[in-house]
This record gives C-alpha cells, sequence and structure tokens, in this order.
C-alpha cells in the first residue's frame, strides 16, 4: 500500500511539472504585436556638441512581445536613444536600429518608422544670464504690485555657440496676479528658445510682493 502511494505521489508531482511547462509555454509562445509613438531621447548632450534648429521628436516603434511583457510595454517603458556625443558637427543622418530602444523584458523591437532621423549638431557655449520675471494681470483694487523677487537670480544655459552669444536674460512662464491682495510664491518654468537648454536647472521660485496702496503711502 505504501508502494502505491509512493507511485500516485510521483504521478501528481510528474502532473504538475507538466502543468506548469504547458502554462509557461503558452505565456511565452502567444506573442502580441503592439505599435507605438515614442518620443525620442537625445543623450550626450553634456560634451562639447549641442544639438541644433529642429529635429524629430518621436518615431513609430513596432514591438512584439509576450502575453505576459505585453501589459508592461507602453511609451514610458520604451525608449528611444540617440547618442549625440557620437556625432559630427554639422547635419548628421543618423539610422535608428533597434539597438537604440530600450523595451521590457520579453519584448523585441520588430520595426521603427522612419528608420532614419536627421540630426543638426553645432558647437556649444554655456553662458550664465539673470532671470526677469514676467508677471501678467492686475492685483486686487486699491492693491498694488511693490516688487518682484527671483531665486535663484540667474541661471546657466546651454546652446548653439551662436545662439548663446546673443542671449542677455532668461524669461520665466508668466505668473498671473489677477485679484490678488497678498503676496504671490510661484514655481515657474523658464522661457528658452529652440535648442538652448538650461544646464543647473529647469524651474525657478518667483515671489510677487502685493500691498494696498494705503501701505504705499505711509
Amino acid at each position: 500500500m505504501l508502494h502505491a502511494l509512493l507511485d500516485g505521489w510521483k504521478l501528481k508531482l510528474l502532473s504538475l511539472v507538466l502543468a506548469v511547462g504547458l502554462w509557461v509555454f503558452v505565456g511565452t509562445a502567444r506573442r502580441t504585436e503592439i505599435a507605438l509613438a515614442v518620443p525620442i531621447e537625445y543623450v550626450g548632450l553634456e560634451g562639447p556638441l549641442t544639438l541644433e534648429g529642429r529635429r524629430q521628436e518621436t518615431v513609430d516603434v513596432q514591438v512584439e512581445a509576450t502575453r505576459w511583457a505585453a501589459e508592461r510595454v507602453s511609451p514610458a517603458t520604451v525608449r528611444v536613444r540617440v547618442d549625440v556625443s557620437r556625432l559630427s558637427e554639422g547635419d548628421n543622418l543618423v539610422h535608428l536600429l533597434p539597438e537604440n530602444v530600450e523595451a521590457p523584458r520579453g519584448a523585441r523591437v520588430t520595426r521603427l518608422a522612419p528608420s532614419w532621423a536627421t540630426v543638426r549638431v553645432a558647437r556649444a557655449a554655456t553662458k550664465t544670464v539673470p532671470v526677469v520675471a514676467r508677471v501678467q494681470g492686475q492685483p486686487a483694487p486699491a492693491h498694488v504690485l511693490r516688487g518682484v523677487v527671483v531665486e535663484p537670480a540667474t541661471v546657466q544655459i546651454k546652446g548653439p555657440r551662436t545662439t548663446i552669444e546673443l542671449r542677455t536674460a532668461v524669461d520665466t512662464v508668466p505668473v498671473d496676479v489677477s485679484g490678488r491682495r497678498e503676496a504671490v510664491t510661484r514655481t515657474v518654468g523658464l522661457v528658452l528658445p529652440e535648442s538652448v537648454y538650461p544646464v543647473d536647472r529647469r524651474t525657478v521660485e518667483v515671489t510677487v510682493d502685493i500691498r494696498p496702496e494705503e501701505t504705499m503711502r505711509r
């Protein structure tokens, strides 16, 4: 009887192993085709070169994924990278290959469209410039704008040398003070021309001091 029980246990274990193996095989054998638009990330901008002019922002990526990996495939988990540090100054025709794409485990890139991108690269320059806060709207009646403080007061920007040399300041995204009766503090972004980007920070803190008119007369 004990021998029969042992034989039955072995058969049950074998059945379980076969069932798990079949489950894994079905999950990995069935593959799904997924097409999505993915932003192109231009990396290597910390070197002496930078992007200039308009460039391709997105590429259509077709991915073949297992049943389990398909749930993790999205524009947030699939990345297309172009290394600018490997390009030469001027116009470059870059071949977009599956090797340029990072995708979740179990997903395989089968096609990129378009498969070529034109990237213009220029000699870069950096410069520290003051930040000018833009304020829009009018405070509440009988209230006036007393002053504006930006923290930090300067930022470092990087871009094509010919563009950077002409920049004397950087504006902020407007801070709206319409109808306000007291000081307003906002964290806002910077308004930068094409191909120019901040080196140290992308936002600043703007404080707009608003006081009653009576206080200003004293």
